[in-house]
């Protein structure tokens, strides 16, 4: 005997179905906007929860409104800072790794001021209008010193310049790459999907790219930018009339194992050239120590040992610049 199921029988089977996919997605999509997750925030442009101090600039993407809203992440405010010193100042900008040369500067140059600034997530470009801020707040340095290391050069793969912006609130935020249409459409109208998004990394500029390779792959994007805000740092050298320096550290892969092609070292090297600031490499240096392992503290970060030959290093680099610039315009090196 055949069984049939009513009709109303069938629309509730339907309708509780329905329910029971469209309920949780939209339970979801609410709480998701009152309460997004800590890492997709960054590129919610009307999260008033992102709130800073910055403003937009049409170059380096970003600025800062003001000197005295600016708090750096390990430094002194500004007004703590004096503007002046008897001793020759040079100024570190980078992550640990600056800060690390910074302090060893500091324990081993007595004859000089050393300063040093980082902010909480910061990338170069964010550096560069650091260092204008400063000398526009008439802080005065002598050398400018911009420690880069392979990884945040890297990054500008995943959210390159064009990639940053300024909210209502002056906080930065990034824009994410999109899925093909119609499906950009999900992306940018569902929290759920952005979040989906993003967490499988599809959202950055170059999604398939592995940042560890970035030492012996350089992709367009990361030389434009980089030719863009050493052009930067070039132009505010001059303006000043105060010498900058870009320091790249090797990966440590570079310095322990042979095999490299140094692309990113000749690279930026080339364009630092381009721009006419000078440029620091101490991959030899490093290379040319016979227990190489010893450079380096579990965490891959340098040991005293490693962060004195990189300074020695520089400082022997600045001086040879420093009298060569004297014999020929003068201009900074």
């Amino acid at each position: 005997m055949k069984l049939s199921v009513p009709k109303r029988s069938t629309w509730l089977v339907v309708a509780g179905v329905a329910a029971g996919l469209v309920l949780p997605l939209a339970l979801g999509e609410a709480f998701m906007h009152l309460r997004p997750p800590q890492n997709v925030r960054q590129f919610l442009d009307g999260d008033l929860a992102l709130k800073s101090y910055y403003k937009s600039d049409p170059v380096l993407r970003m600025n800062y409104r003001s000197p005295d809203l600016y708090e750096p992440a390990e430094a002194p405010k500004l007004a703590q800072i004096p503007k002046t010193s008897e001793k020759p100042t040079w100024t570190f900008f980078g992550v640990s790794f600056a800060l690390g040369l910074s302090n060893t500067a500091r324990a081993t140059m007595p004859t000089h001021r050393i300063l040093f600034f980082r902010e909480a997530n910061d990338r170069l470009n964010m550096r560069i209008q650091q260092a204008r801020m400063i000398f526009e707040y008439g802080i005065r340095s002598d050398r400018l010193i911009f420690v880069l290391i392979p990884l945040e050069i890297a990054r500008y793969t995943e959210t390159p310049l064009s990639y940053f912006n300024i909210n209502r609130e002056g906080k930065v935020v990034y824009s994410v790459r999109k899925p093909p249409r119609p499906f950009d459409w999900v992306v940018d109208n569902s929290r759920l999907a952005l979040i989906g998004w993003v967490r499988a990394r599809r959202h950055n500029y170059l999604p398939n790219f592995r940042l560890s390779t970035i030492t012996e792959n350089v992709p367009q994007i990361v030389e434009r930018d980089f030719r863009l805000m050493f052009g930067e740092i070039g132009k505010l050298s001059r303006e000043t009339g105060v010498p900058a320096t870009v320091v790249v550290l090797p990966d440590r892969r570079q310095v322990l194992y042979d095999g490299s092609n140094y692309q990113l070292q000749k690279s930026m090297a080339a364009l630092a050239k381009e721009a006419g600031i000078d440029f620091y490499d101490p991959v030899e240096l490093l290379r040319a120590q016979p227990d190489r392992w010893a450079l380096y503290v579990p965490d891959w970060h340098y040991t005293t040992m490693g962060y004195e030959l990189v300074l020695n290093g520089l400082r022997q680099h600045i001086d040879k610049n420093t009298k060569r610039g004297s014999a020929n315009s003068g201009l900074p090196q």
